[in-house]
């Protein structure tokens, strides 16, 4: 069996939520160490994505997608997903059916490229 990689979704809380947003990347960068670890594979590859942050004054000092990208530039086993564009939501932070599709495919054409 071949592990082909991790696939993560940096999502809602992370994005808006003051104490998740401004620990997110160092939680992200805990995790995937570990799972490295525990897995002894330390070259895993993990493939984040990530919603668009809440826009709001309380949260908008964080710039967890800066802390996100600095991750990812440190390790070439990590890659940032930026998902930006999904298709319009009803609600703020909660992805509804087309944008859980369209993330679907971001994510899988990311992995792709990288084969």
């Amino acid at each position: 069996m071949e592990l082909a990689g991790i696939f993560y979704h940096v999502g809602e809380n992370e994005m808006s939520m003051h104490p998740y947003r401004k620990q997110a990347a160092e939680w992200l960068l805990s995790t995937v160490n570990q799972s490295r670890r525990d897995l002894e594979l330390p070259n895993l590859k993990w493939y984040v994505s990530q919603q668009p942050p809440t826009d709001h004054e309380r949260v908008n000092s964080i710039d967890v997608t800066a802390e996100i990208e600095k991750l990812a530039a440190a390790d070439s086993d990590l890659l940032q997903i930026k998902a930006f564009d999904l298709p319009a939501q009803e609600k703020k932070l909660v992805i509804d059916t087309a944008g859980i599709v369209r993330l679907g495919e971001l994510i899988a054409q990311a992995y792709l490229a990288r084969q």
